[in-house]
C-alpha cells in the first residue's frame, strides 16, 4: 500500500489522484476530523490522528506498507522528521512532496527570520499591530513573547472549534481572534489588513496554494513590515517530487508501471 501523509490541500489532490490510479491501495493519514471531510475520496482510506515514529513503524507493517508520501505541509519539520526516520527503520521508500515557493520581490520593509521565535524578537522592532497569519500550532510564540508584550496581535487561524479554545486558553480577546478558512484574494488581505490598521504582517511562504503571493502584495500595497518565516532546510538523501505529476510518476516507477 502507499501511506500518504496529507497536510494539505495539494496532498489531498495527490491522495484523490493515486486513489483512482491505485484504487483501495491508498491509506491516508490526516490531522482533524476536519482534514478528514476535506479528503473524502472514493478508493481512500483514511485515518485521523498524530503518530509518533513508534505509531508509524507499527503502522506500516499492519499496513502493509512498500512506499510513503510525505505531502505535510511545508513547514510541518517534525512530521517530516519523524517519517522519514520511520521508513529508514521499516525498509520502505520515502518520496516528499515540496510545494514550490513563490519569489519575493524586492521591497524595502521584508525581514526574512528562520523561526517563530525570531520573528517575534524582529515584530516587536517594526510596530504595534501585528496580523499574524502563521496558524494557530505555534501562536503560544507570539502571545508569550516578551517582545510582543503590549502589542495588538490579531491571529488569522481556521474556524475550528479546537482552535478557538487554544486562543481563548492563551487569554487572546475575541476581537484578535479572525477565524477564517483561506487561502485569501489579495482583495480580501488588503481589505483586512486596512480594516485592522496592521503595520505589521507575519507569513510563511508556503507558495501559490498557499496564497503567499496575494498576501505579500496586500501587505506591501499597505505599506506594511512584512515578516517571512523561512522553510526549514530539507534533509539530503531523500527523493522528492514538487508536482502532482512528479509524484504519479515516482510511484508508476515504484510499480514498475511504464
Amino acid at each position: 500500500m502507499i501511506w500518504v501523509i496529507a497536510g494539505t490541500r495539494d496532498g489531498r489532490e495527490i491522495a484523490a489522484s493515486l486513489a483512482d490510479r491505485f484504487p483501495d491501495q491508498v491509506f491516508v493519514t490526516v490531522v482533524t476530523s476536519y482534514g478528514k471531510e476535506l479528503s473524502a475520496h472514493e478508493g481512500l482510506e483514511i485515518r485521523v490522528g498524530r503518530f509518533t515514529e513508534e505509531d508509524m513503524v507499527r503502522c506500516i507493517g499492519e499496513k502493509k506498507i512498500g512506499l510513503m508520501i510525505d505531502a505535510s505541509h511545508p513547514y510541518a519539520a517534525v512530521v517530516s522528521r519523524t517519517a522519514r526516520s520511520a521508513c529508514r527503520r521499516a525498509g520502505i521508500s520515502y518520496l516528499r512532496y515540496e510545494r514550490p515557493e513563490i519569489a519575493l520581490p524586492p521591497y524595502e520593509k521584508l525581514y526574512h527570520t528562520s523561526c517563530e521565535e525570531e520573528a517575534a524578537r524582529r515584530a516587536g522592532q517594526c510596530g504595534k499591530r501585528i496580523l499574524l497569519t502563521t496558524g494557530s500550532k505555534t501562536l503560544p510564540v507570539f502571545v508569550k513573547a516578551p517582545e510582543l508584550q503590549g502589542k495588538e496581535i490579531w491571529a488569522r487561524v481556521l474556524p475550528l472549534s479546537s482552535v478557538i479554545k487554544e486562543c481563548e486558553e492563551l487569554g487572546m480577546q475575541a476581537r484578535y481572534i479572525i477565524a477564517m478558512q483561506g487561502p485569501f484574494s489579495y482583495a480580501a488581505n488588503r481589505a483586512m489588513i486596512h480594516d485592522l490598521r496592521a503595520d505589521t504582517v507575519i507569513m510563511k511562504n508556503s507558495g501559490l496554494i498557499g496564497g503567499s503571493d496575494t498576501k505579500f502584495q496586500a501587505a506591501a500595497d499597505e505599506g506594511c513590515h512584512i515578516i517571512v518565516i523561512d522553510r526549514p532546510p530539507a534533509e539530503s538523501g531523500f527523493p522528492s517530487a514538487s508536482s502532482e505529476e512528479e509524484v504519479l510518476k515516482y510511484t508508476e516507477d515504484y510499480y514498475g508501471i511504464h
